[in-house]
């Protein structure tokens, strides 16, 4: 995307834009601005996560919490997001 525009700023600088090569004052001066920005700038980005449980550690009952706050952790520096993870027994009267 390009967006050319008129920046002016004067003596005490405060500055205005204008669309069109603007008069101007005596204490002012008008520059011609063209900037040309990507159009992925204005795109969200898409987050996405992949979680792999190997299966030896399906052969125990317990997972270490510090397994967990590493997780939590990476999640959180990489994303930005606050995340939390509960680790929970099955219930098997169901």
């Amino acid at each position: 995307m390009k967006v050319k525009k008129w920046l002016i700023v004067n003596s005490k600088g405060a500055c205005r834009l204008a669309v069109n090569k603007p008069g101007i004052d005596w204490n002012e001066v008008a520059i011609h601005l063209e900037v040309d920005l990507p159009d992925a700038l204005f795109k969200k980005p898409r987050l996405e996560a992949k979680i792999t449980v190997p299966d030896e550690a399906a052969a125990s009952d317990v997972i270490s919490a510090i397994v967990s706050d590493d997780i939590r952790e990476a999640i959180e520096q990489a994303t930005g997001l606050t995340f939390s993870i509960a680790i929970a027994k099955q219930d098997t009267a169901l």
